[in-house]
């Protein structure tokens, strides 16, 4: 007499489990592919829109910083005969007449002289007078050089805070440098760089203008960043990249540790960059949780399909087993053989058939 067959070595259960395997190899890779597409997709469209927000506030950046060495070179152009006459009284008037300076700087405007030292300013500022800038960059820049330039964030020696500043030589009717005007812009008051420090990019990402030059956060969102220093080369992919002149977005970790999707625009006046970041676990939240509902939906899926092909199975192959149990009985010397029954006219029919035949 015939053995039963095990339950895990029966053919329905072979059929089924084969069946199962290949849909859902097939599904699951859809759904792996369908969601990493979806978050390629979404990833290059929220890094174009964060591109084109943070372009904006460089362009914008851009032109506050243009019209403020516009400004400090027409000061100095109109300061030629002031600075050549060189009263003290003259020169101190002649800063207090410049309403555009002081409307621009709001750390104020200083007159210097060619050995460097202040000889007039506005607002007054108690020591000003008579101190030697020719150590700050911008300042010898202008009258070592003969160039404009905006300088390397520092801590002001009278403001006692934050500063960055900017200056602009003066030259005589011979082309000779005699002197400089520079501005001072305030980090710690209201200025044109709160567009930036007063910014939020979503709900928990933010700005940073940085000075790659000196490898200094100029400003940012954070507070906390003004005056900070920037990972040293090697340290930090992301950081490099955007130091050595890379504009666009990617993601990656940022200085605090924190996987970011950011984006970068120079700002070519004063050789800076801005940056906006935004952590990826809000900027992808609608893709993880389309992923996480993708994943509900394949695993309901997956129980429906496995619980309709055993069932399907199950009736299709019930004749045979049937059949498997009646020929079983019949083993016993006690049952004459008979005809088996046909309950469908297809394969099994068939093969029953084909049995039946054999018996007459």
């Amino acid at each position: 007499m015939n053995r039963p067959i095990s339950q895990w070595r029966s053919l329905k259960t072979k059929i089924s489990v084969a069946t199962l395997s290949i849909f859902l190899a097939g599904i699951w890779s859809l759904s792996y592919y369908a969601g990493q597409m979806l978050r390629e997709d979404m990833e290059r469209l929220l890094g174009e829109q964060q591109f084109s927000t943070v372009s904006m506030m460089a362009d914008q950046v851009e032109r506050e910083i243009a019209s403020r060495f516009k400004a400090l070179k027409v000061v100095a152009e109109g300061a030629t005969d002031i600075m050549q006459v060189d009263t003290a009284s003259r020169v101190q008037a002649f800063a207090e007449q410049r309403l555009t300076l002081q409307t621009l700087f709001n750390g104020g405007v200083v007159v210097i002289d060619v050995n460097g030292l202040a000889i007039a300013d506005f607002p007054s500022l108690v020591g000003r007078l008579g101190v030697s800038y020719m150590d700050v960059d911008v300042v010898a820049a202008a009258l070592k050089e003969g160039k404009s330039t905006i300088g390397r964030p520092l801590l002001g020696k009278k403001l006692k805070g934050p500063v960055v500043g900017m200056a602009a030589p003066v030259f005589d009717d011979q082309g000779k440098v005699i002197g400089a005007i520079a501005g001072v812009i305030d980090l710690g008051m209201p200025s044109f760089l709160d567009q930036i420090s007063e910014s939020h990019y979503g709900k928990s990402g933010g700005f940073v203008l940085i000075a790659p030059q000196y490898r200094l956060v100029v400003t940012a969102t954070d507070k906390r960043r003004v005056m900070q220093e920037i990972p040293a080369p090697g340290v930090n992919v992301v950081v490099d990249r955007f130091v050595q002149g890379y504009e666009g977005f990617t993601t990656g970790i940022n200085p605090i540790g924190i996987d970011v999707l950011v984006s970068a625009k120079r700002i070519p006046s004063a050789g800076w960059y801005v940056v906006a970041d935004l952590p990826t676990t809000e900027a992808f939240s609608p893709i993880r949780d389309l992923q996480q509902h993708m994943l509900m939906a394949t695993l309901l899926l997956t129980l429906l399909a496995g619980g309709l092909t055993w069932w399907m199975l199950k009736r299709q192959l019930s004749p045979l087993l049937v059949t498997a149990r009646t020929l079983a009985g019949m083993s016993d010397a006690s049952q004459p053989l008979r005809p088996l029954p046909i309950v469908r006219n297809d394969e099994i029919g068939q093969l029953i058939g084909g049995f039946n035949h054999v018996l007459k």
